[in-house]
Formats: structure tokens, sequence, C-alpha cells
């Protein structure tokens, strides 16, 4: 913090003297001082600073407070090296990781408990499949998908294994089990930006609104507009093929996949008869909350027709995929469905 001030001190010093320059050699030709121009020299310091305190989104305490917390998972971390039989200790560990972010080293942690644990009860379970999931994705439809079925069979009710049911469900295809575990999730009263994404996915898949929920799932609250970086894109059939050739079950998804696969970071379900269109991709669409197009350099757009009506992939579908580098934010991405589904 002192050497920010001090940086800051003789950058101040630095402007000063770059806008007296002009003012001491106008006082040598004119043998008096620019009243004007010696005011706006000084009056810079005070406003610039002003200026800083405005528009800082700078939080020392905040920083201070993570730093303290990162400071107390370390000293923990270092203590659990020394004492590695303590599975409540690394537990706590797996989850002081994900509350930072750092789910690889969450996942490492949760292992270490499970090893440790004869019997894991569904606490553990469900710590160590999310720890799984926040650091691959694609585990959803392996251990970490199995380990959350364990848990909503012994606990039908529990939120945190009815989200994480959902998306394994909706990861492997089975639509109906999405619906059913997102509208009894949606019917708890979940926070605000759960439930709008909730309510968001239920209607991309069709289901009728959740009991007890507000706006319900095909009501106005459903629709968000687009938040944080936003594709446009433009979908199109290639010549050859026609909507009609398609069974009435078939429907269009049109999502973005991270490189490491896993559940779509966003998804739009549409009707066939949507296609040739223009759609709008973005955070509001999110399948995970939390997560962002952002995070990532790149990621994979599709368009695909489902010929079952369902959102995983399955032989003869129709398709259309690229590559797309959200931070670059170009202009309407192309996707002509010519491909199929082998």
């Amino acid at each position: 913090m002192t050497t920010l001030y001090i940086v800051a001190a003789l950058l101040c010093a630095l402007a000063i003297g770059i806008l007296l320059w002009p003012l001491l050699r106008q006082r040598r030709v004119s043998g008096r001082w620019s009243v004007l121009g010696v005011a706006v020299t000084f009056a810079i310091v005070p406003v610039a600073f002003a200026l800083y305190v405005y528009v800082s989104t700078w939080d020392p305490e905040g920083q201070q407070r993570a730093s303290e917390g990162q400071r107390l998972v370390d000293e923990l971390a270092s203590r659990l090296e020394r004492t590695p039989e303590d599975v409540t200790g690394w537990v706590l560990l797996c989850r002081s990781y994900v509350a930072l972010g750092d789910y690889d080293r969450a996942a490492r942690a949760c292992r270490e408990a499970w090893s440790r644990t004869p019997q894991p009860d569904d606490d553990l379970k469900l710590t160590f499949a999310e720890a799984q999931i926040l650091s691959d994705r694609s585990s959803l439809g392996g251990d970490a998908g199995r380990l959350v079925e364990e848990v909503l069979a012994s606990q039908p009710a529990n939120p945190k294994a009815l989200w994480y049911g959902g998306l394994a469900a909706f990861e492997q295809g089975r639509e109906d089990d999405v619906k059913a575990r997102w509208s009894r999730l949606l019917a708890m009263n979940p926070p605000p930006e759960i439930a709008k994404m909730l309510r968001t996915q239920l209607a991309a898949l069709g289901a009728a609104p959740a009991e007890g929920s507000v706006g319900g799932a095909g009501g106005p609250s459903s629709e968000r507009p687009p938040s944080g970086p936003t594709v446009q894109l433009d979908v199109s059939l290639a010549g050859g093929l026609s909507i009609q050739q398609l069974p009435p079950s078939a429907a269009l998804f049109i999502l973005a996949r991270a490189p490491g696969g896993g559940p779509p970071l966003a998804v739009i379900r549409k009707p066939p008869s949507a296609v040739p269109g223009q759609f709008t991709l973005s955070d509001a669409n999110s399948m995970i909350p939390g997560r962002s197009l952002a995070d990532f350099e790149e990621v994979t757009l599709i368009a695909r027709l489902s010929k079952t009506g369902q959102p995983g992939e399955q032989p003869g579908d129709w398709y259309a995929q690229t590559s797309y580098r959200p931070k670059e934010g170009k202009g309407t991405v192309a996707l002509v469905i010519d491909q199929v589904v082998q």
C-alpha cells in the first residue's frame, strides 16, 4: 500500500512538472505567470484523486479478507500434510478450495478424504461429486454423476443433488429427469439468480410451470435479456436438406461447449421451424450459475437438429459446429447445418 502511494506521488510530481514547463517558458517571455494556468496545473492532483475515488472498484478491505482467507486455507493444507488422517480437515479444505474457485485442488482434497472413509455418507458423496464436476465437467457422465444419483436415491429433496442431478440427466439426454428434478428444485424457491436460470431452461425444454414458482417456466419472467458476452448466430440448412424430412419429435438445439466437454455453457432450444433464423446466445442461456462464456479463450458453437427432440447427441442428428473466441466478439457467426452424427 505504501509503495502505491509513493508511485502515485512521483507520477503526480511528474505531471505537474510537465504542465509547469510551458508556463515557465511563457513567464520568461512575458515576465509574468499565467494565474489560470498555474491554478489548473495544481488542481490536477486533487481532481485526479477525486476521480480515482469515484470510479475505482478496488476494495482494500475485500482484498484483505481474501488474503486472510487464502492464508488460513494454506495453513490448513500445511497442517494436513503433517496429519493426513484428518478426514474432516480434508473435507473442509475441499470446500474451501471450491469457495476460492480452485477446483482442481478441491477435487484432490476430497479424494484424500474419500480414500480414508470406509463408508462415505451422502454429505461426502455430494461434496466429492461437486468438486469433480467443477474440476472436470465430463465427470457428470462418470463417477460424479453416479454419486449424485446415489444421494438423490436417499435424499430426493436435496437441492444441490437436484441441481447436479439435472445437469447429469441433461448430459445423458434424459430430458424427463431434467424436467422433474429442476421443476422440483424451482418449487423450493431457490435464490433469484438460480430461479431465473431454471425457468429459462425448463421453458426451453417445454416443461410445465413448477408449482409455487413465480411466473412459471413458460411465463413472462422465463425470458432473460442477453448478458455478458453475446454471440449472434445465423443458422441455416445446407442444400439437399429440408425441415420436412424431420419427424414431429425433432427439436433445434443451439449451444456453446467448453473445450473440455461436459454440459453446455449455454443452450437454446427451438422448434425446427426456426431454421433458417438468427439467434443470440449469451450468459442468459447459461446452464451453470456463475460460469460465463468470457471464462474461456475458445468455445465450440453447435447447432443441432435432434430427430428425437432429446438434448443428447444421437446418430442421425443433423448438425454444424465451429470454434469461437468470446473475447474477440466477432460479428454474426454462420452455422450451416450440413453434417450427420454417425
